[in-house]
C-alpha cells in the first residue's frame, strides 16, 4: 500500500486488498460479555493521516473496531496505512451506508451513543462514566458531526481544557451583528475555540483513554464481538 515515493524502509509486501464488511448495526448487548465495549464510528472524516492515526488509537487503547461511512470517507490508502502503524491490518473494520441508522438501531440494542461535540451544550468527559458499552461518534475536523447524526446520538461529549478562552480569542462577547448571524452565541463561540487546538485525532485519543484505558477489566471477548454484517 506504500506508493508515489513514500518511505517503503527497503520492504515490500505482496498483500491482498482490504475489504470492509457492511454492518447495519451492532447486536444486543449482552451485560456480561459486553462490559467496557467500545466502538468507534467515524462520520465524513476524509483526511487519510487522521484516520490512520484515530485507526491506530483504537487499536492501542483496545477498541472492538471501527465503523466508516460508505462514502465521504477516506478510502484506506498507503497513507492511512502508514499513520496506523500497521493496525490497519489488525483493527475490525466496517462500513455503513446510513451512518443515522446504524447509530439509532445500535442504541435501540442497548448501546449508549456519545457524540463527540464543541458545543457548550455538550456534557465535560469527566462527568461521564466509562464502562458502558458504547459507541464513540466522531466527525470530520473541518465541520464536526453532521446535524442528523448529531441527533442520533443519546448524549454529546467535550473535551475541557485548562486554557484561558479569554485570552485565546479575545473579547468575543463584542461579536458585530453581522458575525452573530452565523448562529453562534458568544459562549458557543469559546467553547468552539477553545478546543479548537485538537484535531480529531488527538481528541480520538484523549476519549478513548478515558473510556477505556484504564480498564483493566475489559473483556478481551470484545475484539470478535457479533455483529450484524451483511454480505
Amino acid at each position: 500500500m506504500i506508493a508515489n515515493n513514500r518511505p517503503h524502509q527497503g520492504l515490500v509486501l505482496d498483500a491482498s486488498p482490504l475489504e470492509l464488511v457492511k454492518i447495519k448495526e451492532l447486536e444486543p448487548v449482552l451485560p456480561e460479555e459486553d462490559r467496557g465495549a467500545l466502538w468507534v464510528a467515524l462520520d465524513e472524516v476524509t483526511d487519510p493521516q487522521n484516520l490512520g492515526a484515530i485507526i491506530r488509537s483504537a487499536y492501542f487503547f483496545g477498541a472492538s473496531g471501527v465503523v466508516l461511512c460508505a462514502k465521504n470517507s477516506a478510502p484506506l490508502s498507503g497513507v492511512v496505512s502508514k499513520a496506523s502503524a500497521g493496525s490497519l491490518e489488525l483493527m475490525e473494520l466496517r462500513y455503513c451506508k446510513n451512518m443515522m441508522q446504524f447509530l439509532a438501531s445500535s442504541a435501540e440494542n442497548g448501546w449508549r451513543v456519545l457524540g463527540g461535540s464543541v458545543s457548550s451544550k455538550a456534557v465535560p468527559l469527566n462527568e461521564i462514566t466509562p464502562g458502558a458499552p458504547t459507541i464513540l461518534v466522531l466527525g470530520s475536523e473541518g465541520t464536526g458531526l453532521r446535524p442528523l447524526v448529531e441527533r442520533s446520538c443519546t448524549q454529546l461529549v467535550r473535551i475541557p481544557g485548562n486554557i484561558s478562552v479569554d485570552v485565546t480569542v479575545g473579547e468575543v462577547d463584542d461579536i458585530e451583528p453581522a458575525e452573530e448571524s452565523v448562529g453562534c452565541t458568544g459562549n458557543e463561540f469559546r467553547a468552539f475555540m477553545a478546543v479548537e487546538s485538537l484535531n480529531v485525532s488527538v481528541a480520538a485519543g484523549v476519549l478513548l483513554h478515558h473510556f477505556i484505558g484504564n480498564n483493566q477489566d475489559c473483556n478481551s471477548s470484545a475484539y470478535a464481538k457479533p455483529t450484524n454484517v451483511m454480505e
